[in-house]
């Protein structure tokens, strides 16, 4: 057997022994203040095309007052590109990453043939869940006054439309579209007050 078929066998033996699922170790059973925690992560196969989102705003730079508390609080247009095969719908969720737990915008079942939505408009079909102010719609950054905080606006492709009405709660409406995410593009930038 040459060297190269050798080092080849070897590796594949390694291989498949790492992603053996039996051995032999035992998995005690979950605590009660234990909870699942699930995180997406786009695959890129090489040569093809990246899902993209592309906001009105440079990448990390300060979003245009328009889309908050302090001006017209109107959602941004947005425009993606390159989903994936078997997209069913797509979905944007908006959080604040020093605030998490503020649902500003959650929007799930945006048409699958769509390539964006128009500002203040997400589109005929979609859903809006309920945001941290007890409306279905969008709340835009309002970090406290003299604070900078730092937000990520990522578009989901979704395999399928979603079982949901405007209004549902965020965090199921935001659960349900991570559950069925085949990629997520997303941007990030700052606001501060």
């Amino acid at each position: 057997m040459t060297p190269a078929r050798t080092l080849l066998a070897v590796a594949s033996l390694l291989l498949v022994t790492a992603c053996s699922t039996n051995d032999g170790r035992t998995m005690t059973d979950p605590g009660a203040d234990q909870s699942e925690s699930v995180a997406i992560a786009p695959t890129t196969i090489a040569g093809a095309e990246v899902f993209t989102v592309t906001p009105p705003w440079a990448e990390g730079a300060l979003i245009d007052p328009r889309h908050t508390c302090d001006n017209l609080n109107v959602s941004p247009a947005l425009s993606w590109a390159n989903p994936p095969e078997g997209t069913g719908s797509f979905a944007v969720i908006l959080t604040d990453l020093d605030a998490p737990e503020y649902a500003h915008w959650t929007v799930a079942n945006i048409d699958a043939s769509s390539s964006g939505i128009g500002e203040a408009s997400a589109g005929d079909l979609a859903v809006v869940a309920m945001n941290s102010d007890a409306k279905p719609d969008y709340a835009g950054p309002c970090p406290p006054e003299g604070e900078t905080h730092r937000y990520s606006l990522s578009v989901y492709a979704v395999s399928q439309v979603l079982e949901a009405q405007t209004g549902d709660g965020a965090p199921s409406l935001r659960a349900a579209i991570e559950a069925a995410a085949l990629e997520v593009a997303s941007t990030e930038f700052t606001y501060s007050r």
